[in-house]
């Protein structure tokens, strides 16, 4: 088969893979119906991808990458900070909570941007090894909001102003909110208003918990 032919190929099993995922989720979805689509035999769609979780995992495998990126590049500029500054003062606490406000809108840009693929990487792929990534990314966020309320007020200090649970939660509802702007909101201006609003409210919560 031409290279050509190949890519061509390739990318209408893609296409088909997207939709029927989008459609059933994962689990449901039939490596028959998504050769029926893209109108390829078994044998041929083998010659392209191990199997329909190795399908999947191209289409998301791109934004998986970039959320690493994006959340990585922040939280290091975070820490970074926090940890030169002693004592930690109440102007940069409130500038890193807009630095990461600021990279929290510009992943939501990017989600809606590449909706059709987000929605498949958080809502469709149970069955997969991506179907707890939101989860995973909220329990890392869990252990960073812990250290960092550690620079603040000392390590013993930390369970007298919030438990484990409360940075829990309040990190599972913010990023399963901004995961919803991205989904629902229906233009890129919408999705940049709702995203502001979003992390404006729970960046006025961490202020106060970080001792603005």
């Amino acid at each position: 088969m031409a290279n050509g032919d190949y890519e061509v190929t390739h990318n209408r099993i893609l296409n088909s893979g997207k939709k029927i995922f989008k459609d059933q989720g994962f689990e449901k979805a039939n490596l028959r119906a998504i050769c029926k689509e893209s109108g390829v035999t078994t044998g041929a769609f083998y010659g392209h991808f191990d199997d329909k979780e190795a399908l999947f995992s191209e289409l998301v495998e791109p934004i998986v990458s970039q959320i690493k990126k994006y959340y990585k590049m922040y939280e290091d500029k975070s820490f970074d900070i926090y940890i030169r500054e002693t004592p930690i003062t109440k102007d940069t606490i409130n500038k890193i909570l807009e630095s990461k406000s600021k990279g929290a809108i510009e992943m939501v840009l990017y989600f809606f941007e590449n909706k059709e693929i987000f929605e498949l990487l958080i809502f469709g792929s149970y069955g997969t090894k991506y179907s707890n990534f939101l989860d995973e990314i909220v329990e890392i966020e869990d252990k960073n909001h812990l250290k960092i309320l550690s620079l603040i007020y000392g390590e013993n200090q930390v369970k007298n102003i919030i438990t484990d649970m409360g940075i829990h939660l309040i990190n599972h509802a913010y990023y399963y909110a901004l995961s919803e702007v991205a989904v629902h909101s229906e233009s890129r201006e919408e999705a940049r208003l709702n995203a502001e609003l979003i992390t404006k409210f729970f960046n006025e919560g961490w202020g106060k918990i970080r001792g603005l």
